[in-house]
């Protein structure tokens, strides 16, 4: 059975840069909704605002941090994110990234494809300590 969920994270780097690396959220088999049976349930954290964005076709998004510390989730179109080290990132409708490059010098993110893109935003506290950029990384 899945013990946890893998997805892609953006983070900032000591040199202001930024580094793609995994964040691996644990999940145990619950049951969430009696009577439906049992599924797989991860922590549910907090959360402090969420919304939606809307990013017309052929939007390009120069080097730039992270509003905020957010989780998107992909709902129409395609976007590219690109890390100042060179590592990238092809989101498609149901892909998720976890967004915390929220200073240095960012990451440059783009449209792809021939539609607009529609994303849910859920935005989070700031994190509490600073993790290293490789933590999690494969």
């Amino acid at each position: 059975m899945l013990d946890e969920l893998p997805f892609p994270r953006l983070v900032a780097t000591p040199d202001g840069g930024s580094h793609f690396a995994e964040v691996a959220i644990p999940v145990a088999l619950q049951e969430f909704a009696p009577p439906a049976p049992p599924f797989c349930v991860s922590h549910l954290a907090q959360a402090t605002q969420c919304g939606f964005l809307h990013l017309p076709l052929g939007w390009y998004g120069e080097l730039h941090p992270s509003p905020l510390r957010m989780w998107i989730f992909v709902l129409q179109g395609e976007m590219l994110f690109e890390a100042t080290d060179g590592g990238t990132r092809h989101l498609s409708p149901g892909s998720a990234l976890l967004l915390e490059d929220t200073v240095g010098r960012g990451h440059v993110s783009r449209v792809l494809g021939a539609a607009n893109v529609t994303l849910a935003v859920v935005r989070l506290p700031p994190a509490q300590m600073p993790e290293s950029p490789a933590a999690g990384a494969h």
